[in-house]
């Protein structure tokens, strides 16, 4: 900590001691109770309605404004002498002054050193006014995978399983949940995606044309090797790794510590269905594979439909949904180049999948039958809305075999060094050849189908 930041801690040391605070409920009270109510998460109790709820000690008050005044001046209006505030283009008016005066930006540092300490403010603001961008982390609750631990597989990248205790949950989280809310217990134990954004300036120069519409600014991905992804196309990515439908349901973002500096702090999120398939377990390795996976598949979108497919018959769905989905996938993994006649598609797509996965006789003669009965249980059901089979338990086994044989074509096709031509495969070309995929170093499944397949 320099001399300069060092001053501007005791400045704002002093005026945080003497400082009172008003809140919605005209509860007025001192910066220990702040720092309580801030440490609770109790959002309702610490929002406040603007600056004039923050009252300061005058001497202080001044002591502070004299500190900040040469560092603010570049980001001051020469006009009016307002702080070009970038905070404001984070929430809006309602967390913070859009162009505050010196002695209201005061107010801002002294409320949020209230909540998370004078050091903190002042090490937080001497990086803006050098222009480091404040840092936000994009989060989403996912369905359909589980960690052990908190996973960090690369910067910038975070994945964990929330505790049982809501008190725990990240309070970005936590005050988005009403404490009434029956589906409490849904958050507790699920998965939790973080991905570290950079956006600002948390304070700009006053330049900006004034008649130009505000323009909230767009959060860029901090780690430029994660540039490409989101949250969707790493879900899609875990999905194929992990043998599971995974899939995020909740999304926000969480400011960390900048939350302190907001005066009444609003949360959005948007929302999906809570309910999936069961959590499987992943581990920071396969993460790693989902993130080289995830940049595999982003030279492959002629999969893009036989993955989106293939997700949708992982959902919990009735068998006869299934098979539809998976037909379609299976389809448009395996048949990508189409232009033979409809009724040489169900040889020719049990053909392709058996020489593209099976490395010996016998396993070519059970994928091909796989994939057969599978297409025909999905015929019979687009025609006669019931698949014909002999009971359940053959037709779920029959579902999950070739589930497992849609997944292996992809990761096959993705990870395969040399481009797939369909008349070569057939013609048994690299056969008995195992591809260099690291990818693809997973379990397939648990089945008799799932072991035998040539990885």
């Amino acid at each position: 900590m320099g001399m300069e930041t060092e001053r501007l801690t005791e400045c704002i040391r002093r005026a945080v001691q003497h400082a009172q605070f008003s809140n919605f409920y005209r509860n007025r009270f001192d910066s220990h109770v702040m720092r309580e109510l801030y440490a609770r998460k109790m959002k309702r109790e610490y929002s406040l309605s603007n600056t004039d709820a923050i009252i300061l000690h005058k001497r202080a008050s001044a002591e502070l404004v004299s500190e900040l005044l040469p560092k603010l001046t570049p980001y001051s209006s020469p006009e009016s002498g307002a702080v070009c505030n970038g905070l404001y283009d984070l929430m809006g008016s309602l967390t913070s002054p859009r162009l505050p005066s010196v002695e209201d930006y005061a107010k801002i540092l002294v409320v949020a050193a209230a909540r998370i300490g004078p050091e903190r403010v002042a090490n937080l603001f001497a990086g803006w006014l050098e222009g480091v961008p404040v840092r936000v982390w994009l989060c989403a609750l996912l369905k359909g995978v589980r960690t052990d631990r908190s996973l960090r597989p690369v910067d910038g990248c975070r994945l964990e399983t929330l505790p049982g205790n809501g008190d725990e949950f990240p309070r970005s989280l936590y005050v988005q949940i009403d404490e009434h809310d029956i589906r409490n217990e849904q958050y507790a134990h699920r998965a939790m995606l973080c991905l570290k954004h950079a956006v600002g300036p948390a304070l700009y120069l006053p330049n900006r044309e004034r008649n130009t519409p505000l323009q909230r600014p767009r959060p860029t991905i901090l780690n430029p090797d994660l540039s490409s992804v989101s949250v969707a196309s790493l879900c899609r990515a875990m999905s194929i790794e992990i043998n599971n439908y995974v899939d995020w349901f909740m999304q926000w973002w969480d400011y960390g510590d900048v939350d302190a500096f907001f005066l009444n702090a609003g949360f959005s999120s948007g929302r999906k269905e809570t309910q999936g398939a069961s959590p499987k377990l992943i581990s920071v390795e396969q993460v790693l594979r989902c993130l080289e996976l995830h940049g595999l598949l982003e030279k492959y979108t002629r999969l893009d439909l036989g993955i989106a497919r293939w997700l949708r018959s992982k959902h919990p769905l009735a068998e006869v949904e299934q098979l539809v989905e998976l037909r379609i996938a299976l389809e448009s993994v395996l048949l990508s180049d189409d232009k033979g006649s409809v009724g040489e598609k169900r040889y020719r797509m049990a053909t392709r999948g058996a020489w593209l996965l099976g490395k010996t006789f016998k396993q070519r003669q059970e994928y091909f039958r796989t994939l057969r009965k599978a297409y025909d249980f999905a015929s019979s059901v687009l025609h006669a809305g019931n698949p014909k089979a002999k009971n359940k338990e053959d037709l779920v086994k029959v579902i999950g075999d070739a589930q497992n044989l849609c997944r292996a074509a992809i990761l096959r096709i993705v990870t395969d060094a040399e481009k797939t031509v369909w008349p070569d495969i057939v013609m048994g070309k690299g056969f008995g050849r195992v591809p260099d995929d690291s990818v693809r170093d997973s379990a397939l499944g648990g089945g008799k189908i799932a072991r035998g397949i040539d990885r």
